[in-house]
């Protein structure tokens, strides 16, 4: 939410997290959905780069808690989908589709992200910012402002139900984490995280590195008992919002810039999988790029997913950062891309994933 700083004077004051009376357990929430075109100017046009448009929605919601949506996962069939907002809720919705469409979402639900001893998340230790799903059984959520990732276990196997009930445990790696995570700024966290295929966490922060003149953001490969630090390289002035991990391992990071003069602007790149390694400088491949008249607002949130076909879908939604000037967006592509070997994602159980990344969870 970087750019945010440069319009206050020019908007309404915002609200911030924790301002608004939270609900203490899960509660549905009513949604409205109204189809968008991808372009305002061209309701015909379906292409962006190398992105095929499947359809979008604007996200309507009476619920107060409802919006600030910064990271998301979504089922492999495509037919649920699991976020978390900036003022430390969980959202679960049911995705509608119409002939291969994105229409909309039903069945809302939310319920505030708790702690390690059940109590919600308050003010500025509430600003959940990405999520990513580790395991079949858990979830990675990272918090900004309070600079943390806390896991969230789930009942069984992609039960996204139960996730809204769980309690935070608190994640210790070897070695630890929070030197690395105090030294951020408060505004520039994790923004970016996904899990890679050998089940490492891939993270990638806002903050630049120092000297470096806002040109290479810091990042991190998480997992198998260390911290291999990385780079990811920023280009005219964009900043790193989300990630998500491809079937073959490569990565797409969503990008997002904001100025007064060009307004707000989005693109995708595409970071091969063999580029991932410790010392690197990330770089990737701008591979669709989106700003006014294309029908896009503050894109912060990114998830993938293969459908039957062994198409690439990508979903992308918009922060709306509680602003009556801003808009909850979702919506959905087709990734076109040539046709690559397919190659097999291994399965980690909970005990793996442990492991794995060198994981000491509370109680469950």
């Amino acid at each position: 939410m970087f750019w945010l700083a440069v319009v206050l004077t020019t908007l309404p004051t915002l609200s911030h997290a924790g301002d608004t009376p939270v609900p203490e357990k899960i509660r549905k929430i009513d949604l409205k959905s109204i189809s968008i075109p991808l372009n305002h100017k061209n309701i015909s046009e379906n292409k962006a780069g190398a992105l095929t448009y499947l359809g979008g929605v604007q996200l309507f919601s009476n619920s107060a808690s409802f919006g600030g949506i910064s990271g998301f996962v979504i089922s492999p069939d495509g037919d649920r989908i699991l976020g978390v907002s900036d003022r430390g809720f969980w959202f679960l919705a049911n995705v509608m589709y119409d002939k291969g469409h994105l229409v909309g979402l039903q069945n809302g639900e939310m319920s505030p992200l708790s702690d390690e001893k059940g109590r919600q998340y308050r003010g500025k230790e509430s600003d959940a910012e990405a999520v990513t799903l580790v395991d079949s059984g858990g979830l990675v959520v990272s918090f900004e402002n309070d600079h943390r990732f806390r896991y969230y276990q789930a009942s069984s196997t992609l039960n996204f139900d139960s996730v809204l009930k769980s309690n935070a445990q608190v994640i210790s790696f070897a070695p630890d984490l929070s030197p690395v995570l105090e030294g951020l700024p408060k505004n520039l966290g994790i923004e970016a995280l996904t899990t890679l295929t050998d089940g490492r966490m891939l993270a990638i922060s806002e903050a630049a590195l120092e000297n470096s003149n806002n040109g290479m953001a810091r990042a991190w490969i998480i997992g198998r008992g260390a911290v291999l630090p990385l780079t990811y390289e920023l280009t005219d002035l964009y900043r790193p919002t989300d990630m998500a991990t491809l079937p073959d391992g490569d990565v797409l990071v969503l990008e997002r810039h904001f100025s007064l003069a060009r307004g707000m602007a989005s693109r995708l790149r595409h970071i091969k999988a063999a580029d991932i390694r410790e010392g690197t400088e990330l770089k990737g491949e701008v591979i669709a790029c989106m700003e006014f008249p294309y029908n896009i607002d503050n894109m912060e949130a990114l998830a993938v997913r293969q459908n039957e076909a062994g198409e690439t879908i990508v979903y992308m939604m918009s922060d709306n950062n509680f602003n009556p000037l801003q808009r909850n967006l979702l919506m959905m592509f087709r990734l076109d891309q040539e046709e690559k070997p397919e190659q097999p994602q291994p399965a980690f159980s909970g005990q793996q994933l442990a492991q794995t990344m060198g994981l000491v969870a509370g109680n469950r």
